[in-house]
């Protein structure tokens, strides 16, 4: 493929399409090609991103494979020289649907209304115009997958390369990040500034108390400062390289898990035939890596590594039950805390189900605002600790 991949994929959207799509859609022309302009960075940015995990990977490898056989360039063909508008059925609306909801998963309806905000037009629009972006990308990834003969790890190399780019064609005023519940765009280093995570803050202010007064004894306790994030809801403490380790599950398969983890403490429940239900007090495990955007109930995509061994953990344990609850601490209105926790317990059990739990075996998602507090609210360490979301096994 000679050029970019964005170059590759906007070379579909000719103007004869953008004029037939413009008519179909009964929006300007104007908008419909802004709004195209704007979805293939948007989609390719998201695949970026998802490439980084192993089993995503492979999704969008096997998906731009399907596609390239698809034909979409006759579909599109047929398009622009036909009377007449899309019918139920055709390719370019089952096709395009079913990829783009297997790439954005949980993100589909913040994009497409990104889109339509960017662009000016109707968010029926803006969904169509995502599908066929969906669609395209991943038929010019599937057309180099073929051309150069690449395997999964050669797909992964290539887009790597195409990074720049992607970053380049992002249009002024559209809003990726949020869209796509990101922090940071693919291969950007995170920021020094207001975006540095409060540990290195609380760490650099502990040496500047220890060159001042000279007591030695402060730098044992800041080797203990605990790791937070700038969001909300704050990793849990870890060590600054955890130890991980290959955790094999009772129907085979294999997933990589961090020791003392969230994983690792959950396997071995469900493991353990001893281990008995408590149904007054909860069996708890908290989540110790998914975040989300600031103030926010936008799960970031750094969060799928865990939230995808969990599904695994379900699908091994199928008797298991689990309901996810969320928490705050108590700093600001309590009201609005508790509508915050119920909606990330929300989104986090409907990723779950994204990423392919069996419904079944997910009881509900409740949120409990600044209620249960595990820490002390009045350090920011405490504070840390309480905002959080736990998983409570009512069944084994």
């Amino acid at each position: 493929m000679s050029g970019t991949l964005i170059n590759a994929a906007q070379a579909a959207f000719t103007e004869t399409v953008i004029t037939k799509f413009a008519s179909l859609l009964g929006e300007q022309e104007s908008n419909t090609y802004k709004a195209i302009q704007a979805a293939i960075p948007m989609v390719v940015t998201c695949m970026l991103h998802k490439v980084g995990f192993q089993q995503d990977a492979i999704k969008i490898y096997d998906l731009s494979k399907h596609a390239a056989g698809n034909d979409f360039f006759g579909h599109l063909h047929e398009l622009s020289i036909n009377q007449g508008g899309l019918t139920a059925g055709s390719a370019l609306l089952t096709k395009g649907s079913e990829y783009a909801r297997s790439i954005l998963t949980s993100r589909t309806d913040t994009v497409i209304k990104e889109i339509s905000r960017y662009a000016g037009i109707g968010v029926s629009s803006a969904s169509f115009i995502i599908d066929v972006a969906c669609f395209a990308t991943l038929d010019a990834i599937g057309r180099q997958i073929a051309n150069a003969s690449l395997d999964t790890n050669g797909m992964i190399a290539w887009l790597a390369t195409q990074r720049n780019s992607t970053i380049n064609a992002i249009p002024a005023g559209l809003q990726v990040k949020e869209a796509l519940g990101i922090s940071r765009y693919p291969g950007e280093k995170a920021s020094a500034g207001r975006n540095t995570p409060l540990y290195i803050v609380l760490a650099l202010i502990a040496i500047a108390i220890i060159l001042f007064v000279g007591y030695r004894s402060c730098n044992n306790r800041s080797e203990n400062t605990s790791t937070t994030t700038n969001d909300t809801v704050v990793k849990a403490v870890a060590p600054a390289q955890p130890d991980t380790a290959t955790a094999v599950l009772p129907n085979g398969q294999a997933i990589i898990i961090t020791k003392g983890g969230t994983e690792e403490k959950l396997v071995g429940f469900l493991s353990d035939p001893n281990a008995k239900i408590e149904k007054k007090n909860g069996n708890w495990f908290n989540f110790t890596r998914i975040s989300f955007d600031r103030n926010s109930a936008n799960l970031l995509l750094e969060s799928d590594t865990q939230l995808k061994n969990i599904v695994a953990i379900l699908n091994a344990f199928p008797k298991a039950e689990i309901k996810i609850s969320g928490y705050t601490d108590n700093v600001g209105d309590s009201a609005v805390n508790q509508r915050l926790s119920q909606q990330r317990a929300e989104n986090v059990q409907a990723k779950l189900k994204d990423l392919g739990a069996n419904p079944k075996q997910l009881k509900g998602a409740k949120g409990y605002g600044p209620a249960f507090p595990i820490g002390d609210n009045g350090t920011e360490e405490g504070r840390a600790m309480n905002r959080r979301i736990a998983i409570n096994v009512i069944a084994k």
